[in-house]
């Protein structure tokens, strides 16, 4: 929304392509939680589509096919969860698209640490700056493009599972080797 009334020239040029799953549906704050997201989306639309476009297409549901598809395709890429140890979905976008899409990544996403010298990082409790970020991936030179998808790409190549679960193991045993913390 903010993107959109900040660059009324994106009007019909860009379209925000949001997958959710949703989840525990049978709580009610998450229940909610999705109404109030289909709401918002209907009142985007509303103000800003025009002539068969929409600028929000909602994706509610699990489609592997379309997922990979966007993956594969993006301009941008928006990873801002408010809080997320082990989202993968920065690094998969890194890995499997194919048109030099920017990476626009929270940086309370695990994958931040990794990511963050190749990525537009954001605070995601600032939607100003997220919409800035979103406008200056979508206007950034295609050498810039590039180098930073060529760039995330090899930091996940390079830090694959294996190396993962390498990290994982040795933090553990050197906090089991740390004095203070033996059993007794």
């Amino acid at each position: 929304e903010k993107l959109l009334a900040h660059h009324p020239e994106l009007r019909g040029r860009v379209q925000f392509w949001a997958f959710l799953q949703p989840s525990r549906q049978d709580v009610a704050a998450y229940r909610n939680y999705v109404r109030k997201v289909r709401q918002t989306v209907l009142r985007i639309n509303a103000q800003y589509g025009a002539h068969g476009w929409l600028p929000i297409r909602l994706e509610l549901g699990e489609s592997v096919r379309k997922a990979m598809a966007a993956m594969r395709s993006f301009d941008v890429l928006v990873v801002n969860s408010v809080y997320d140890g082990l989202n993968l979905v920065a690094k998969e976008g890194a890995l499997v698209n194919r048109t030099d899409g920017v990476i626009v990544l929270s940086e309370n996403v695990g994958a931040h640490e990794e990511l963050s010298q190749h990525v537009l990082s954001v605070n995601p409790f600032d939607i100003e700056a997220t919409a800035n970020a979103m406008h200056q991936a979508i206007v950034m030179g295609i050498e810039e493009k590039r180098r930073r998808n060529e760039g995330a790409r090899e930091v996940v190549r390079t830090n694959d599972i294996a190396r993962w679960i390498t990290r994982q193991v040795q933090d553990i045993r050197d906090l089991a080797a740390a004095p203070g913390l033996r059993a007794g």
